[in-house]
């Protein structure tokens, strides 16, 4: 009894200690150790993103089906503009991670800089002409003239804010590269924990608030989304991270520039193969209706749910890949991998037997409708038949990209989505006239190919010598 207690009061002191942030290097000791203290503060931020969109998401549909449709659709094109934050926010990780490896933390502060130096402008520019063609881009995600209509404001709003979304990811990537998983835990919660309290007010109104509507979900993400960055900006001014930015590290650097374009042009374009295959998937599910539609994109926001903090031990296995190998030891960065991907792949499978007997009664949390229902439902219980691959997936395409690897991944992307996913969702869903089934069906095997495919290439062990 004695020594239970010991061990729980041990494993709960470690849990306070990861949260706390205090250690960036994972280079020695137990590895199952290592994992726990980078992985549970990015499970934390990931719990708070799935507690964010689940809440987003009740607040949405309480005002109809077309308010699920034009907010998803929306929400997909933006995913598919913030790509070049996620293949920049993949290239400050990568070489981050590799020189806190190799303890060099100056040159850590100057990556960083230079990535900070790429981002601003971009995310400028894309917020800016994103607004401007709000309608055309609704119009060309397949929302009929009077939900285009209906959901302008709005869309000019989140386009607006998708600048500060793209800086936001990009600086959580470089905490997450330096090891600081904590603080980047910590910015997601304050931006989300703010939206989720914002929502409903602008929403339905309250006080001197007048209710808004779709609109006031545009504004509470302006204004948690802008309050993040702050946050960001505020904490590496102070200095508190491990990385050293001092004046030396404000220098422009041409090198290092060219080395992170590189790295984060694979990247985005990684990125970009399953944001645009969403654009397409869209497209496909929009012929069968409009509640097959909603069903769809309602399946989409609700599994996402569930599996995001699994991406979070995915993003653990990526930052000790880049600094084991950093520390020039592959053996422990291949078996941090392959631990985490069996804990990834047993809390996948536990989410995936729970959705048997809870995708009906969760959907009906969000909607009424029957049709609606019946395919988010049919959805969820055919993607939750791979999540025992999925876990895998997730962890070893994190720490391919850590490992520089990047083009490795985006090839994997476009065997899945380009070659299998979405002509198997056309011939069987439109050509073959099997609908909603087909193309659910086309998703479930196109995850298999490609969990299949990063096993085989992570275990022939060629990302052990890539330089970054």
């Amino acid at each position: 009894m004695k020594e239970a207690l010991l061990k729980t009061r041990s494993f709960f002191s470690l849990l306070r200690h990861s949260i706390s942030g205090k250690e960036s290097n994972f280079t020695s000791g137990s590895i199952n150790r290592t994992i726990i203290l980078l992985s549970v503060p990015m499970v934390a931020e990931l719990l708070m993103e799935s507690l964010f969109v689940c809440s987003n998401l009740f607040f949405v549909s309480r005002l109809g089906t077309n308010a699920i449709s034009i907010a998803g659709a929306t929400t997909t094109f933006i995913t598919f503009c913030y790509s070049v934050s996620i293949g920049l926010g993949i290239a400050a990780s990568a070489m981050i991670s590799r020189r806190i490896g190799e303890k060099k933390f100056k040159a850590a502060g100057q990556t960083a800089m230079q990535v900070i130096y790429i981002t601003t402008p971009i995310a400028v520019i894309i917020s800016i002409v994103c607004a401007v063609w709000t309608s055309e881009i609704m119009g060309l995600m397949g929302l009929s003239p009077a939900m285009v209509q209906e959901g302008y404001t709005y869309g000019v709003v989140m386009f607006s804010s998708s600048g500060f979304l793209i800086l936001r990811i990009v600086i959580n990537g470089i905490f997450r590269g330096a090891g600081d998983a904590s603080t980047a835990m910590r910015v997601l919660w304050v931006s989300n924990a703010l939206n989720i309290i914002l929502c409903p007010i602008f929403i339905f109104g309250w006080g001197i608030i007048p209710a808004f509507g779709l609109l006031g979900v545009g504004i509470a993400t302006l204004i948690a989304r802008l309050i993040g960055v702050l946050y960001q900006a505020w904490y590496l001014i102070i200095g508190k991270t491990v990385m050293k930015i001092g004046l030396a590290q404000l220098v422009f650097h041409l090198d290092i520039f060219k080395r992170i374009l590189k790295l984060a042009f694979s990247g985005t374009v990684q990125f970009i193969i399953p944001a645009s295959s969403w654009v397409f998937m869209i497209k496909i599910m929009s012929h069968f209706g409009e509640n097959a539609l909603a069903g769809y994109i309602l399946a989409q926001r609700v599994t996402s749910i569930a599996t995001m903090p699994a991406w979070g031990l995915g993003n653990a296995a990526g930052i000790l890949t880049g600094q084991n190998l950093g520390a020039r030891q592959p053996d422990r960065a291949e078996k941090s991998v392959w631990r985490a991907g069996m804990l990834n792949m047993g809390f996948l499978v536990l989410i995936g037997i729970c959705w048997i007997f809870l995708a009906a009664p969760v959907v009906k949390i969000f909607t009424d409708i029957p049709e609606v229902i019946s395919q988010s439902t049919m959805y969820i219980h055919l993607i939750s038949m791979a999540y025992v691959l999925l876990g895998y997936t997730m962890v070893i395409s994190r720490a391919l990209n850590a490992a520089g690897e990047v083009k490795v991944v985006t090839w994997l992307y476009i065997l899945m989505f380009y070659i299998v996913q979405i002509p198997l969702a056309y011939v069987l869903g439109i050509a073959f006239n099997l609908g909603s089934n087909g193309v659910f069906t086309a998703i479930l095997l196109s995850e298999i190919v490609l969990a299949v495919a990063c096993i085989l290439i992570f275990r022939k062990g060629k990302w052990k010598t890539t330089k970054v």
